[in-house]
């Protein structure tokens, strides 16, 4: 680690890749002219920049306020910083990239139809003469991007193709459905999927994201075999474990055939699945040159997406309609921004621009009341609200102080598995996997999912004690790669995420992986070529999923990856039970602190027209 020279110190603790950063900022600025001067007081300014980006950050936001309370998170953690904070101004870091040469940081309105590709490397985003934000141009021009293509989608209707008696004929076929089936606000998602370029399908978990892209799939594709027509539709998702999720839940609603139904109606794009794979970028490449040929891009799981994939996303697939689906309060992307939370924040309201894009679903169809209040009162950030919920639903809900008094109960029922496995019965023992699981917030350290497996994996295999039995009957397994297997279909593919059991067959010793049911994916175990135990797994893992029981593993004590989004997420994985292990002190520090990823595309989308 490098501390920057200040002229009164700092505990600002910054990397060589912070360093490098704003050196290339600074080089690239002077690369056709004169050295640049940099005081102290712009480079703490840029230094500050690069490790707010480091941390995921899009922008520095620079209101006083709101760029002191930014400062206070990126300071280290040390004692005595408060008074260390007192020696920082909020005042003169803006005032030093206000005054800094031209060549190196440029002011754009943030009203701006366009912020250039090219040009000095770090952007001010200035209203009514007023320094907002600051970032790289990378960042700034792909805000702009996405603003400026979100506000044209609600600005103006567009057909599929040049088929324009698209919509009356999907009106009349969705009357046929009955209003008494479908609610308002999914008729509403429909009609923006097929009238705007891009459309956002929001709501928590069990609200019916999933029923209501079927609905949609099921009318388009009834739509096209009266007309004896066939739509190109992608389905994707940041992670290709989410794509395959959404698609055995599409087909799920469709019946025993699935989406084989209507397979001369709708042709799944073959590029669906990760997003990285639909737009064809390379493991070492990181922009799309491919211009997509798809009627309708679906997107799920878009709390997990990264601001400048969601751009490429956007610039790739202009010639059809985008659909992006996902809930804002779960945990954002482990890479920079937090567009969705952006999207939906910016279009709440009425009069907001982007307001006709946006459909929220309110009711929840799977989780229970009990698990719903919890999620409410964790994502207020009352904790006495948290402690009431708890209090009001015992048998739903339930506190513990220590893992040692649940693991009992995680023993019993993994050793069930190991025994149905042991039989032979997969069926048995993957819906023993789905009835209950164990999230863990970190992946080493006491209620760890390190912990959690060294645990249960001895008792369940004494005579192995704590090393090996990794693949051993009655396992629990997590893969850890992507197949790669062009030649499956997407549903058939393991992703990285996917949970399964080793079972004894006739053949020898094969994982089977949920969803379950007979047409189980099903793999030998020497095929599987990265995996590990999953008699636990973190948070982050379980996005997508659902069980019928969770137990949430924290940790004895506070620590930073504690959040408002963490514990939401991972409660609200459970459809029957949860139980939350932590103490007091560990359960308000995980509700009182919200990942807050500071970016100006709200902004742009409030601050312009709709489409100038």
């Amino acid at each position: 680690m490098t501390t920057a020279p200040m002229e009164h110190g700092s505990s600002f603790e910054f990397t060589e890749g912070d360093l490098l950063l704003v050196h290339g900022a600074v080089r690239l600025a002077q690369r056709d002219g004169p050295a640049i001067a940099v005081g102290d007081d712009l480079q703490l300014a840029l230094l500050i920049l690069a490790k707010a980006i480091r941390l995921n950050h899009v922008a520095l936001a620079l209101e006083t306020d709101a760029l002191h309370e930014l400062l206070q998170e990126l300071l280290s953690e040390r004692s005595g910083h408060d008074d260390e904070m007192s020696s920082i101004t909020p005042e003169a870091l803006v005032a030093a990239l206000l005054n800094a040469n031209a060549r190196l940081v440029a002011r754009e309105e943030l009203g701006a139809a366009s912020v250039a590709p090219t040009g000095p490397p770090i952007v001010l985003s200035m209203v009514n003469g007023t320094a907002q934000f600051a970032t790289i141009r990378r960042y700034a021009f792909a805000e702009c991007e996405i603003a400026t293509r979100l506000l044209s989608a609600a600005s103006t209707e567009h057909s599929v193709g040049a088929d324009e008696q698209l919509l009356p004929d999907l009106n009349e076929l969705l009357q046929r459905e009955g209003s008494e089936t479908l609610s308002d606000e999914v008729t509403r998602f429909i009609t923006n999927a097929l009238t705007r370029r891009i459309s956002v399908l929001t709501g928590g978990p069990g609200t019916g994201k999933t029923t209501a892209i079927a609905t949609f799939l099921k009318l388009l594709a009834e739509y096209a075999e009266l007309n004896s027509r066939t739509f190109t539709v992608a389905l994707c998702a940041p992670t290709a474990k989410a794509a395959v999720r959404m698609r055995e839940a599409i087909d799920h609603s469709f019946g025993p055939l699935g989406l084989e139904r209507f397979s001369e109606q709708l042709l799944i794009a073959p590029g669906s699945g990760s997003i990285h794979r639909l737009l064809k970028i390379r493991p070492d490449a990181s922009v799309s040159t491919i211009q997509l040929e798809c009627d309708f891009v679906i997107v799920d799981e878009v709390s997990m997406l990264e601001l400048t994939l969601l751009d490429q996303l956007l610039r790739c697939g202009e010639r059809g309609h985008l659909v992006l689906v996902g809930d804002p309060d779960q945990l954002v992307s482990v890479e920079v921004g937090a567009v969705l939370r952006d999207l939906v924040e910016a279009g709440t309201t009425e009069d907001a621009p982007i307001a006709p894009l946006v459909t929220k679903l309110t009711t929840s169809h799977r989780s229970t009341h009990a698990i719903r209040s919890l999620a409410n009162a964790i994502n207020t950030g009352d904790f006495s609200a948290v402690m009431q919920a708890f209090h009001d639903f015992p048998t739903e809900l339930h506190r513990s102080i220590d893992a040692q008094q649940e693991l009992p109960q995680v023993i019993a029922h993994a050793t069930n598995i190991q025994r149905t496995a042991m039989e032979g019965s997969f069926e048995r023992a993957l819906e023993l996997l789905q009835s209950s699981v164990v999230l863990c917030a970190n992946r080493e350290g006491p209620w760890s999912v390190a912990w959690w497996r060294d645990q249960v994996r001895g008792a369940v295999f004494p005579e192995r004690g704590r090393q090996g039995a990794a693949m051993l009957v009655g396992t629990p397994v997590m893969v850890l790669r992507n197949e790669q297997s062009p030649s499956k279909p997407i549903a058939e593919r393991l992703s990285n995420g996917d949970v399964g059991v080793v079972c004894a067959t006739q053949d020898g010793r094969e994982v089977f992986f949920l969803p379950g049911g007979p047409s189980a994916r099903r793999r030998p175990v020497h095929a599987i070529d990265e995996a590990v135990p999953a008699w636990s797994f973190t948070i982050h893992k379980s996005q997508g999923s659902e069980y019928e029981q969770v137990i949430v593993s924290l940790s004895p004590s506070v620590n930073r990856i504690l959040s408002r989004e963490l514990l939401y997420t991972a409660i609200t994985r459970a459809k029957t039970s949860v139980t939350v292990i932590g103490s007091d002190a560990v359960l308000r520090a995980a509700i009182s602190r919200q990942v807050q990823r500071v970016s100006s595309l709200t902004d742009r989308l409030q601050v312009r027209h709709p489409y100038n």
